[in-house]
């Protein structure tokens, strides 16, 4: 997404954790197109630590946060879906040299957390875990698939101090999704 020139510098972060290669490479820039208050910092370490498991060495990924509206248009545009979603993810060059961007709705993770019992901006953070999972190849179609995505959206949440919510299915240990509403690529 075009970045808005009257916004602040993207957020570029590096995460020290030793599980990750000495050689890796990442590059996350995170744009808040809304008025919420948010954790850039958190949400760009988030992709990282999801790219970092799934193997990636080098990446170039721009996340962005948006309204529903937003969102809605844009699901339209590129995946002919007429209604709001959660996240989508694009890869735009595929590893080993991973570019991609992530575009989360705020909107969404608002609602969606009353439900499931937990801050929004946590929810936020899984959607942006989601979709870097998606842009490193993971897939949720089919209940195998859903179930090692959820694995490993659980650990990187814990990873970052997040402790999922017992109160929402979505974590149940055979990964089917909570709701019909699903996750787009």
């Amino acid at each position: 997404m075009p970045a808005d020139s009257t916004r602040p510098e993207p957020f570029d972060a590096a995460i020290d954790d030793s599980a990750e290669p000495p050689s890796s490479l990442f590059r996350v820039e995170v744009t808040n197109e809304t008025d919420a208050t948010l954790d850039v910092a958190r949400l760009a370490a988030a992709v990282q630590l999801a790219l970092a498991d799934e193997g990636c060495e080098e990446a170039n990924v721009s996340v962005a946060i948006v309204d529903d509206a937003t969102i809605h248009r844009l699901n339209r545009q590129f995946l002919e879906h007429d209604y709001p979603t959660d996240v989508l993810s694009f890869v735009l060059e595929p590893p080993p040299q991973l570019e991609g961007e992530i575009i989360a709705s705020f909107d969404t993770a608002r609602t969606e957390a009353a439900e499931a019992g937990w801050a929004a901006e946590d929810e936020l953070l899984l959607y942006v875990v989601h979709g870097a999972l998606h842009l490193a190849g993971h897939l949720d179609k089919d209940p195998e698939d859903a179930a090692e995505m959820r694995a490993a959206e659980r650990d990187v949440l814990q990873r970052l101090g997040v402790t999922v919510s017992l109160h929402d299915s979505r974590w149940a240990l055979d990964g089917s999704p909570k709701s019909t509403r699903g996750r787009d690529e």
